[in-house]
């Protein structure tokens, strides 16, 4: 190969450069004392450092209902809120404040908000100038964390002077389990003591190292099991995969063969998870055109049968050596785990438990995807095949949209049993986790560089917004594909750049491409350009081989294919008429230090431009990855050139995955730049080791806060209180009910969930009115919840009568309000005598529609 050709023994000796202790020595000090001045920072300016590194203070408990005006507390009165903190860390408290009569500017009354313990302590106290205080102003009272705060009981007290005019909102109906609002001394006149029953408050804790450790625990306690189901089915078929490669490679011999089976461990196991996740929708898909059925028993069998076959193989090739060529000795056929790898294994521990801690208080994947994610896996876990059509789920004969990674979900589903809301976050979680692993291994494999992949895999772990943030919109599919997307490139470069060998390399690509095309259609796309590139550069070297992958791929997915023919573009409902749609997402530039990593690799090219001058090789890869990124923003910004744009593709989901491309790059030119200070002076390598541990550090801490409150609390529509919901309703609820719920206008003209209702059908199989977003794939049924929901969000009296009666019309027996809720008041439902409270737990509703007609 161009770059890295040097040998596979040349990673467990020196190669010219300073020991190791030598370079790791000015490494540490420079982390030292970069995390020793952060600590300093951090200490004497603490508002300064929060604005830059992020807070770890997150949303505790939330009662957002307003309906009931407070009476104001006067001299001897008081309102108080009982609640119970989730959460050790107790640092916020805030209510919405109303005021009776306008302000006078002479105005010289008080209001206080005082925290009490559950012994009656005050913890934090503040006074407030009423003349300063308008109508529904949000009031926040900060106090130090309170480190044991959870599941002990609070007091929230207000308190007014003699002449006070402020009080707060609060709800009629009990909406808050664990607490409840209590007033003392003689109401204001004309109020009615009680009429509320909890205040408009929400509480905001600081995660701290502690609680930190304990959330980690509680998901390895409750989700362990899981994880190591998931970990032991992913990679079967790939592991199968690189033995039946590796054997081949074998057989051909000579110098490609050596860097065709010779690989680092842990560049192996992240082509094997790739080539895993990539295999298991050719299975399904090739299964179900055979008329099988997938069950838990079958799939049980076939994974315990691979792992077996792997055994097998491992034990058969376990004392061999590849013999190098020239008579330069031997190699094993796999390099020992050195010190290299057990960096590699930390920031993957690293990196998995920034994401279980951002996950740590959701219990649904977040956003409009999930619940459609949900659905498709409910009725693939049903029929034990490819879906096809959403029977008996949804009245939808066609099936658009692609289901590889489904064929996760629902294997993982059939195999466990796992409930389906922990099964979809769990997996979310995991695949986002192990992006590290394979980006470690696509760029190992293209550079043959540990460091450089180390960089790369570290990127991604910590620092990046990206791939992490992915999970705020359950991007399941994309997030998949991206998992595959490096080994791809690598192998796609093995096979175009070639010279005479690779055997195999070609059926690799082929199954890899077919996977990503099962997985997501518009990361297929978006790959194109780059083998295109490669080809062109190479001067049409290995056509065959190319074409003949590309000729293995479409065999692959052939029977998706031919269910596709008769199906138009399923985005085109979504796409077609928004406006801005295809804007460039300068918002994703602006989060973080995005900026920071951008113009690093703007500084980064002038390394390769000057190793482009030097005419050194290793430039080449860098070069096309940056040309495959401007292929990508040209053809995706020609409609500003008047030529229209498919719906499917627009500037966001692309730049979504440009993080792939990018990290691989910057671990590139750090690598060449590491390789040049190795051989300059003690001074240079000192202060060059001495800036990477610096930079290290800061990226460390930047980037374990940012991972861990990554997610954006707009996106998370069901919520922990949903669940004993939905399982109530599982059990208690007709099968033939049809249940209305709360929704919004999500994009164009389709409609979504907008709280717990969303998960409705995937969990219980109940009718909603408003379905996951697959119900555009029927064009009646799109028109029908369109039509439901337009009428439903310009009433504004859910009391009277008549629309119970309009709510029968349209085929409802029953309404859901989720904790987040919507357009459906619980309060006026309760008051309509046409409806019948039939469920109330901490926020959510069931009501039953009792009035002629049902």
């Amino acid at each position: 190969m161009e770059y890295g050709a040097e040998h596979q023994r040349s990673q467990l000796s020196a190669n010219g450069r300073p020991p190791a202790r030598r370079r790791g020595l000015p490494t540490l000090v420079g982390a030292l004392v970069a995390l020793t001045l952060l600590a300093a920072w951090s200490a004497a300016v603490p508002d300064r450092f929060t604005a830059v590194f992020d807070s770890l203070v997150a949303l505790d408990l939330e009662q957002g209902r307003i309906d009931t005006p407070m009476p104001a507390p006067q001299a001897g009165q008081w309102i108080s809120q009982s609640f119970v903190p989730r959460h050790d860390g107790l640092t916020e408290i805030e209510v919405t404040l109303l005021r009776y009569g306008d302000p006078d500017p002479g105005e010289s009354a008080t209001l206080a908000l005082e925290l009490l313990d559950g012994q009656g302590q005050v913890v934090a106290e503040k006074m407030l100038q009423t003349v300063r205080l308008a109508h529904n102003q949000v009031e926040r009272l900060t106090f130090a964390p309170q480190p044991d705060s959870a599941r002990q009981r609070y007091h929230l007290r207000i308190l007014g002077s003699a002449d006070n005019p402020v009080s707060a909102w609060g709800y009629s109906l009990d909406v808050y389990e664990h607490g409840a609002v209590r007033l003392d001394g003689k109401a204001v006149e004309g109020q009615e003591p009680g009429s509320a029953k909890d205040l408009r408050f929400l509480t905001r804790y600081k995660l701290s190292w502690g609680g930190a450790a304990r959330a980690l625990g509680e998901a390895i306690f409750y989700e362990g099991a899981f994880f190591i189901l998931a970990l032991i089915f992913l990679p079967v078929p790939g592991v199968l995969a690189l033995y039946l490669y590796r054997r081949g490679a074998l057989r051909g011999g000579g110098e490609q063969a050596r860097a065709a089976v010779v690989w680092d461990p842990g560049a192996w196991w992240g082509s094997a998870l790739a080539l895993g996740v990539a295999i298991w929708p050719v299975l399904w898909l090739w299964s179900t055109a055979m008329g099988m059925h997938w069950r838990g028993w079958s799939l049980a069998v076939l994974v315990a049968g691979g792992w077996g076959a792997a055994a097998w193989l491992w034990w058969r090739e376990r004392r061999r050596s590849f013999v190098l060529p020239n008579g330069e000795g031997t190699l094993p056929l796999a390099l020992p785990w050195v010190w290299g790898h057990a960096w590699l294994l930390l920031l993957l521990v690293l990196g998995f438990a920034a994401r279980l801690l951002a996950a740590r208080d959701v219990t649904f994947l977040p956003w409009v995807d999930a619940s459609r994610h949900g659905l498709i896996t409910a009725v693939m876990a049903q029929t034990g095949q490819v879906i096809r059509n959403y029977a008996p789920y949804l009245p939808v004969d066609r099936f658009p949209y692609h289901f590889g990674f489904h064929t996760l979900s629902t294997s993982l589903n059939l195999l466990s049993n796992w409930p389906l809301e922990r099964l979809l976050l769990s997996l979310s979680q995991l695949l986002n986790a192990l992006v590290p692993l394979t980006m470690f291994a696509g760029l190992w494999l293209l550079v043959r560089r540990q460091k450089a992949a180390l960089l790369a895999g570290f990127l991604v772990a910590l620092p990046f917004f990206f791939p992490a943030y992915y999970t705020t919109w359950g991007r399941m599919t994309q997030l998949t594909a991206v998992l595959l997307l490096p080994v791809l490139l690598a192998f796609t470069w093995w096979l175009v750049r070639g010279k005479g060998g690779w055997t195999g390399t070609w059926w690799l690509v082929g199954v890899l491409v077919a996977g990503l095309f099962l997985i997501h259609v518009r990361v297929f796309v978006y790959l194109l350009p780059f083998p295109l590139l490669l080809w062109l550069i190479s001067r049409l070297r290995n056509t065959p081989r190319l074409a003949a992958a590309g000729g293995l791929a479409l065999v692959l997915v052939l029977p998706h294919l031919l269910h596709l023919r008769a199906d138009v573009n399923p985005e085109r409902p979504l796409g077609g008429s928004i406006p801005d749609y295809n804007e460039f997402p300068l918002s994703y530039i602006t989060t973080g230090w995005e900026r920071a990593f951008l113009v690093a690799a703007a500084l980064g090219l002038l390394v390769v431009l000057y190793g482009a001058w030097r005419r050194k090789r290793w430039v080449i890869l860098p070069l096309v990855l940056l040309a495959w990124i401007a292929v990508l923003l040209g053809l995706l910004s020609v409609d500003r050139l008047g030529v229209p744009l498919p719906a499917l593709f627009n500037l966001n989901s692309m730049y979504i995955i440009l993080f792939v491309p990018l990290a691989m790059y910057l671990g590139i030119v750090a690598d060449r730049v590491w390789s040049w200070l190795a051989g300059q002076g003690r001074l240079w390598q000192w202060l060059g080791y001495g800036v990477t541990g610096a930079l290290l550090a800061v990226l460390v801490v930047f980037g374990g806060r940012q991972q861990v409150m990554i997610l954006n609390a707009q996106t998370i529509l069901a919520l922990e209180e949903d669940v004993p919901a939905l399982r109530w309703m599982n059990e208690n609820l007709p099968a033939d009910a049809t249940v209305a719920v709360n929704s919004w206008r999500w994009l164009g003209q389709t409609w979504a969930g907008s709280d717990g209702g969303a998960w409705i059908l995937p969990v219980t199989g109940r009718a909603v009115t408003t379905p996951p977003i697959d119900h555009i794939y029927n064009p009646e049924l799109f028109a029908e919840v369109r039509a439901f929901n337009e009428e439903a969000t310009v009433v504004t009296n859910w009391s009277d009568p008549a629309q119970a009666a309009w709510l029968t019309e349209q085929g409802v027996t029953h309404v859901y309000v989720g904790k987040r809720g919507g357009f459906f008041d619980p309060a006026q439902l309760h008051r309509n005598p046409e409806i019948d409270l039939i469920y109330s737990r901490d926020g959510v509703f069931v009501f039953a529609l009792t009035g002629p007609g049902q």
